[in-house]
C-alpha cells in the first residue's frame, strides 16, 4: 500500500481539504472544519484512474469515448421526454405569438418578434429558437443523439423547454437519473 498526502488551502469558511492518496485505485479527500470549539473531519474515498496502474498502453481516448457513449445513452434514455417537453414549448411559443399578433412592438430581419403582453410585459419569439426546436425534435425522433453535442442552441432550446413544461415528471429512466441528464446539457451548454 502506497500513501501519499496533500495538504490543501483553508477554504473561504474555515474549511480544510486535503487529498491522500490510501492505495493505486483510491483517493481519499478528507475535510475538516472547526465549529464552536468542536474539530470535525470527514473522509470520502474516490476511486481514480491511475495511469500508471494500467500502464503506457492505458488509452485515455477510448474511456473518453466510453464517457461519451455513457451521454449518449442518457440522451437516448430521455428522448421521449425531451421530444414532449420540445413540442410543448414549440406549441406555447407559437400560441403566444398568434395570441399578440397585434401587439408586436418590434421585429427584425433575423427573426426576433418582440410583442407587448396585456400585463406590458414583453414576450419574445424568436425564429431561429423555434427553427432549432424543431430540428431537435427530428433528430430525437431518428435517433441521432450525437447531434446534441454538435448544436448548443438544441441544447439551450431543451433545458429551456424542460424547465418551463409543466406536465413533465422528472422521473428517472432505468439506471440513469432525471439530475444526470440537466447535469449532462448543462456541460454540454456550458463547454
Amino acid at each position: 500500500m502506497t500513501r501519499h498526502q496533500y495538504e490543501g488551502k483553508k477554504l473561504l469558511d474555515g474549511t480544510t481539504a486535503s487529498i491522500s492518496v490510501v492505495d493505486n485505485n483510491m483517493k481519499n479527500t478528507t475535510f475538516s472544519m472547526t465549529e464552536n470549539g468542536i474539530q470535525m473531519q470527514r473522509s470520502i474515498g474516490i476511486n481514480y484512474c491511475d495511469k500508471q496502474k494500467h500502464g503506457a498502453d492505458f488509452d485515455i481516448d477510448s474511456a473518453r469515448l466510453r464517457s461519451k457513449g455513457y451521454a449518449l445513452d442518457i440522451i437516448g434514455a430521455y428522448s421521449p421526454i425531451l421530444i414532449a417537453s420540445l413540442e410543448r414549448r414549440m406549441e406555447a411559443c407559437e400560441q403566444n405569438l398568434i395570441r399578440h399578433l397585434n401587439d408586436i412592438e418590434y421585429a427584425d430581419d433575423c427573426g426576433h418578434i418582440v410583442y407587448v403582453r396585456k400585463d406590458q410585459t414583453r414576450g419574445t419569439f424568436n425564429i431561429p429558437s423555434f427553427n432549432a426546436m424543431k430540428e431537435a425534435v427530428a433528430a430525437l425522433h431518428k435517433s441521432q443523439f450525437k447531434s446534441f453535442f454538435e448544436n448548443k442552441i438544441w441544447v439551450d432550446q431543451t433545458l429551456k423547454a424542460l424547465l418551463n413544461d409543466t406536465e413533465m415528471h422528472h422521473e428517472d429512466k432505468g439506471c440513469f437519473k432525471y439530475s444526470e441528464l440537466i447535469s449532462l446539457l448543462c456541460e454540454i451548454h456550458a463547454n
